[in-house]
């Protein structure tokens, strides 16, 4: 069958990773995909890399709707006549599926964040109901806090699946592997290394995990920062973390290619959100690790972190508790195995990218036979 899926991220996001996570799993005996891409966009490789089939189009640059652009949208559809559209976030395309009687037109939602008002209230939430009804047969929400979302704006409970992201697990490295990370990045090898693994923005909360940061090393200077990736509060950030004088105690390593390495020196997990998080990718790497993890209780935060049992939570933008968390993992060996182990086995029974794929093609499957397609595998 033919599956068009469609994407408008330029740059490489969460959205762009699971879904060449996806697609690294996917059963190319029942699929043929094509991955439609703005021109330029950072993701394009990564998806040639798998073989997959790229048809970049110079319209939706990291926004879901242009009116100009459902002409360009048309004519992709034609060229490719898929059973099959997914729309990641894509107005346009979606617009366009539905001009063109693609038979199976699917939505995935990737972001949680509180709707404003009048998307909860009449009129609003009856057009924007209405609005879904009409442009897909299916929405993926990748959290039941994104299906929240969908229900508040007047979505159809039974058009709507929750299929939570699944990471591919990290490869573990040896001891003496570990060594050697840690002192290229200049990280002393009895030091206790706390990473958060997310875009600079500021709706991930690294504001909050910077003072944590400062508390914790007021107590013990064996604590270090890992801050992975990248984004427009990148240069601000460094900036506090020099104010508050722990500069040499955090590491910001911009955007990394091969995160693997850096994910093996790091032993415990932290994440801040305060915005659009759903089911975290780096929660569930950092669990196939065994890494327990600390995060903030909003979005699907709660439903990744069962607290005392894989991590802990803690209310949203409180970095006194967020320290606290830290503090008592790090000094409790045995609460630190048991974490560890309670990580892993939620990363193999429910976060991980098999599962994710299979729950999907059978979501495909069981939308195409309802239209009287039958899959060739």
């Amino acid at each position: 069958m033919k599956i068009l899926e469609a994407l408008t991220d330029t740059n490489i996001g969460g959205a762009g990773i699971l879904l060449a996570t996806r697609c690294a799993y996917l059963d190319r005996s029942k699929y043929e995909v094509t991955i439609v891409l703005p021109k330029g966009s950072q993701l394009k490789e990564r998806f040639e890399r798998l073989a997959i089939d790229v048809i970049e189009i110079d319209a939706c640059y990291d926004r879901s709707f242009e009116g100009r652009s459902i002409p360009k949208w048309i004519a992709v559809l034609k060229r490719i006549r898929p059973e099959l559209v997914n729309c990641h976030g894509c107005l346009s395309c979606r617009i366009a599926a539905r001009l063109c009687h693609v038979p199976v037109l699917v939505d995935t939602r990737h972001c949680a964040f509180p709707p404003r008002k009048w998307q909860t209230r009449f009129p609003g939430k009856y057009f924007l109901g209405w609005g879904m009804r009409m442009l897909s047969d299916q929405t993926i929400a990748v959290a039941d806090a994104a299906k929240q979302n969908l229900l508040e704006m007047g979505g159809d409970p039974h058009r709507i699946r929750v299929i939570i992201n699944g990471a591919e697990a990290i490869f573990p490295m040896g001891e003496e592997e570990k060594r050697k990370t840690r002192e290229r990045l200049g990280i002393p090898n009895h030091a206790i290394v706390v990473g958060m693994f997310a875009r600079l923005e500021a709706y991930k909360g690294h504001a909050c995990f910077l003072r944590a940061a400062s508390l914790l090393i007021k107590k013990n200077p064996n604590f270090r920062f890992l801050i992975v990736g990248d984004g427009s509060m990148a240069d601000a950030l460094k900036k506090e973390a020099g104010r508050m004088g722990i500069k040499e105690y955090t590491l910001f390593t911009g955007f990394a290619c091969d995160v693997a390495p850096l994910w093996n020196i790091t032993q415990i997990q932290v994440n801040c959100s305060v915005g659009t998080e759903t089911s975290s990718l780096a929660l569930s790497e950092g669990m196939s690790l065994g890494i327990p993890a600390v995060a903030s209780n909003f979005g699907g935060n709660p439903y990744m972190i069962r607290d005392g049992e894989n991590g802990f939570l803690f209310p949203m933008d409180q970095h006194e508790i967020l320290a606290e968390r830290i503090e008592s993992i790090a000094g409790d060996p045995l609460l630190y195995l048991r974490l560890s182990k309670g990580a892993r086995r939620r990363f193999e029974q429910e976060l991980n990218a098999q599962r994710m794929t299979e729950e999907t093609e059978a979501l495909y499957d069981a939308l195409l036979l309802s239209k009287g397609y039958r899959s060739r595998g």
